[in-house]
């Protein structure tokens, strides 16, 4: 993530997580990571009409039930990407090292 020009909203959301995660008052937070308290206020404000799914998501892991209607052929070399309640995005490939990827996601949430 940048700390100069624009955020994402995906860098804001990772920021808002670790800022609630944190403790932290808001001037502290930012101060230590060389952050502007007000561009955290203005994302705050903007996300907040917006579904804070990921700042309010507790730290446990949960896998979810789905089905697969048609199965769609894998496109040769295109990654997965799996969207973690952090704020964190991990893409993985084929053939990958699931219990490799299962440490990485503890890690990145946080367990």
């Amino acid at each position: 993530m940048s700390h100069r020009g624009q955020w994402s909203e995906h860098e804001a959301r990772g920021v808002l997580v670790a800022w609630s995660k944190s403790g932290q008052s808001l001037e502290r937070f930012a101060k230590e990571r060389g952050l502007v308290p007000q561009r955290i206020r203005w994302w705050k404000a903007k996300l907040e009409g917006k579904s804070m799914a990921l700042v309010r998501a507790e730290s446990s892991m949960a896998l979810l039930p789905v089905q697969v209607t048609e199965p769609a052929p894998p496109k040769r070399g295109e990654p997965v990407a799996v969207y973690l309640r952090s704020g964190h995005i991990v893409k993985v490939g084929r053939g990958f090292d699931e219990e490799a990827f299962a440490r990485v996601v503890a890690v990145l949430e946080g367990a």
